[in-house]
């Protein structure tokens, strides 16, 4: 296995490589092959390691590639873990990144950095990889380094827009805020176990657990202080509030990069990350608490924040944060299994939702409002019923692929007793139903009100939409066809800690799938579905006239929505203002007067002032040599020379 999982890992940066050397060369053919064969064969290789570990999934292995630095009480090395966790996370990454390029292949082909696009994708996919194969803190902070490189040069790039270069730009200081906690957890790791490798690590857990830190005259458990600074770096990646808000603005990357960024790369990364720690987070009730809180206050008001939103990218783009608060309270709740389960559900609804959202784009010449849209089920009807099977997904309709994880982490809150938690998420349904729905019918429904709109015209080229029907397959069926191989007879028994959780939730509640299914049809999560799904025909088809009387009404309720409850006027106001005043502050007081000021150009003039004083010594004339000599005799003689 470790002949393929290299490939799998090494492929695409290779692949990133060969196609910096073609930078120049405008050929798209080669840039096509080399892009898609290096994706591509990783892809196949990840189906059938992920097959295999369907059939032995307890099976886990180690391989050292390159140690670093060995010393008598340390070893740091690069390496590759390859177990039912990273087998999964490998077919989920290689399979949407491979779509996503074959997508990629139609949608970019009139842009002229087409090529760099490409490298940029491989690499991103490369660096998630890492991520994925990691055996230790360090390559695991490596490959996080790289994925926030990757996705600072994706959304931004179109270097020409401005709101693209702030985009980027917001992305980056965001994660790096979340980095700040994620290498200080990295560095008590260190610090207390004097080694990084995961396992070894989960070995010494016992013994750390009783280890507590002085800080500001307090005994801090070191434990759950490593588990906080570790989720900090996994709320930013994975936009928890209140670290959420650069993600809605990453959508000014090209649609592929949205799909890539939100379905199967960064944001997951979070949740990867303390789903691969679970014997930590274990030990760590208080942050696991806090892990569900703030999981179910994402899922919610994320959502309400999409429900106002008319950008098609910005409304999936918060749908995702508030996905991903789902994960969250999984995790919070240490059924990490179901964590995971829908982080791969997610993916492919996700990408399908994005790219069809690009391919509505595309249609309407890159319009993105969709009150502006309407009437588009006749002229892109294979989109149309994609997209219809990927709202379904998310939404949590029975049969499809996100019912099976989204209601088994609602089911699992109600099972464990946390009714706030279960109610909240349940009104979340509520609030994804709208939302979706809100897209579906002023999209597809109605009466097109774009200028220079063909209805006529072809839908698309047939590569970009067979990405679209292969991910509306999976958004069918991978929740189902999988279901009983990873949760009901526990795939991940061997990688996580949730194996005994999972057991007694099963026993006491739903044993089988189909159990699951019959369950769903009188449970409130689908009567919830049924009432958003009525509500959104009235609201958005049949009068969509009652929206606006209720905006004009409740205005105020409309701004804190459009506002993201105040985030975004921190964010986009308050926080660079006042980030701005420090940072001048620094520039001249620290900066221009200390260092430059003192230090800097002090030092050097001082120097030079002593060096002119000291020329004047340099005359050339012998008697001024030979009055130095004598006075400096004399001084030697008065210091060193006991009278």
């Amino acid at each position: 296995m470790f002949v393929y999982t290299s490939l799998i890992l090494f492929l695409p940066l290779i692949g990133a490589i060969l196609l910096l050397f073609l930078n120049k060369q405008p050929q798209k053919f080669f840039t096509n092959i080399i892009a898609n064969v290096s994706i591509g064969i990783p892809m196949i290789l990840s189906i059938i390691l992920f097959i295999k570990y369907l059939f032995y999934p307890n099976i886990v292995e180690t391989y050292i590639l390159y140690t670093w630095a060995h010393t008598e009480s340390f070893v740091l090395s690069l390496g590759i873990l390859i177990d039912s966790l990273s087998a999964l996370m490998a077919f989920v990454v290689t399979t949407v990144s491979f779509l996503v390029h074959v997508y990629s292949i139609a949608y970019m082909h009139k842009d002229e950095s087409y090529n760099r696009f490409f490298i940029y994708t491989t690499f991103f996919t490369f660096s998630m990889l890492l991520i994925v194969f990691s055996d230790n803190f360090l390559q695991l902070f490596i490959g996080w380094e790289l994925v926030g490189l990757s996705s600072y040069l994706l959304i931004g790039f179109w270097v020409q827009k401005e709101t693209a270069i702030f985009a980027n730009l917001k992305a980056f200081i965001v994660n790096r805020v979340g980095d700040i906690g994620l290498i200080l957890g990295v560095c008590l790791v260190f610090i207390y176990n004097k080694d990084l490798n995961y396992f070894n690590f989960f070995n010494s857990i016992d013994v750390l657990e009783n280890k507590t830190l002085d800080l500001l005259g307090y005994n801090i458990s070191i434990l759950p202080l490593i588990a906080f600074m570790l989720f900090i770096g996994a709320a930013a990646k994975s936009a928890q509030v209140p670290l959420q808000f650069w993600l809605p603005d990453s959508m000014e990357g090209p649609t592929p990069i949205s799909a890539l960024i939100h379905a199967a790369t960064m944001v997951t990364a979070g949740i990867f990350m303390i789903a691969r720690l679970s014997p930590l987070y274990e030990q760590s009730l208080y942050i696991s608490n806090l892990i569900l809180i703030i999981g179910c206050v994402t899922a919610l008001f994320m959502g309400l924040v999409a429900l106002v939103q008319n950008d098609i990218k910005r409304i999936i783009a918060y749908s995702t944060i508030s996905q991903l608060g789902y994960m969250a309270v999984a995790l919070g709740l240490s059924y990490y299994s179901l964590a995971i389960f829908h982080l791969m559900t997610h993916a492919f609804f996700k990408a399908l939702l994005f790219l069809c959202a690009g391919s509505v784009i595309l249609k309407c010449h890159h319009e993105q409002d969709i009150t502006k849209m309407g009437g588009l089920k006749s002229c892109l009807p294979i989109t149309y019923v994609t997209f219809f099977v990927g709202g379904l997904s998310m939404i949590g309709f029975p049969i499809f692929s996100g019912f099976f994880s989204k209601d088994l982490i609602i089911e699992a809150l109600r099972f464990e007793g946390q009714l706030i938690a279960y109610y909240t998420l349940i009104l979340g349904i509520l609030v994804t139903t709208l939302y979706t729905s809100k897209i579906f019918f002023k999209v597809f429904y109605g009466e097109n009100k774009l200028t220079n709109f063909n209805e006529n015209e072809p839908e698309h080229n047939k590569i970009l939409l067979v990405p679209l029907g292969v991910l509306a397959v999976f958004s069918i069926f991978i929740g189902l066809l999988l279901f009983k191989p990873i949760i009901e007879d526990n795939y991940f028994n061997s990688s996580l800690t949730d194996s005994i959780k999972l057991k007694e939730f099963f026993v006491a509640s739903i044993s089988t799938s189909h159990e699951l299914i019959i369950h769903s049809f009188t449970s409130l999560s689908f009567l919830t579905v049924i009432i958003g799904l009525f509500s959104s025909y009235l609201l958005f088809f049949q009068y969509p006239n009652i929206c606006e009387k209720i905006k004009n009404k409740f205005n105020f309720l409309y701004e804190i929505l459009r506002n993201e409850f105040g985030f975004t006027y921190i964010a986009n106001t308050y926080f660079p203002k006042h980030t701005n005043i420090i940072s001048k502050a620094l520039w001249k007081k620290s900066d221009e007067k200390i260092i430059d000021g003192f230090f800097v150009n002090g030092l050097a003039n001082l120097i030079n002032r002593f060096s002119i004083k000291i020329r004047l010594f340099q005359s050339g004339y012998l008697y001024h040599y030979a009055f130095t000599m004598i006075i400096s005799l004399v001084l030697l003689l008065f210091f060193f020379y006991d009278f």
